[in-house]
């Protein structure tokens, strides 16, 4: 019920990048915390390659996962297939941990600075659309 009605108010939202995630499986809680991690990663360009390596709209690293069976360096600099990829790392939306984030938004504190951290917090509060569904507050 609540993730219909979730639903329901999501649908008013003119963002695509909150749309493109909604589709990829994101609601509720998950899909704020989606969205300022995409801002604070890639500032919502699909098609961002890093220095290092991260590949995206997550910035989802080549190190960290060349070897997975998902890996595909061109379709990770696609919105859907990106998406779907970090949807599926977060285990359906419920923890973050790759980008040292709990499925509550909160710092986890392993390998991200606070500052870091702060930058996902000003994105997060910044979600363009409303949901009725209450997502943490860092």
């Amino acid at each position: 019920m609540i993730e219909h009605i979730a639903a329901a108010a999501f649908a008013i939202c003119n963002n695509p990048l909150a749309n493109q995630l909604h589709n990829a499986g994101f609601t509720g809680r998950s899909l704020p915390i989606a969205w300022a991690i995409v801002m604070r990663e890639s500032h919502g360009h699909a098609n961002e390659i890093s220095a290092t390596h991260d590949y995206g709209l997550f910035q989802i690293n080549r190190a960290a996962y060349r070897n997975a069976p998902w890996w595909n360096s061109k379709k990770l600099l696609t919105p859907g297939y990106n998406a779907a990829v970090a949807f599926d790392l977060t285990q359906g939306g419920k923890t973050f941990y790759p980008w040292d984030i709990s499925g509550n938004g909160k710092h986890l504190n392993r390998y991200s600075s606070k500052a870091t951290y702060n930058k996902f917090k000003g994105w997060l509060i910044k979600f363009p659309c409303s949901t009725t569904t209450n997502h943490a507050t860092p």
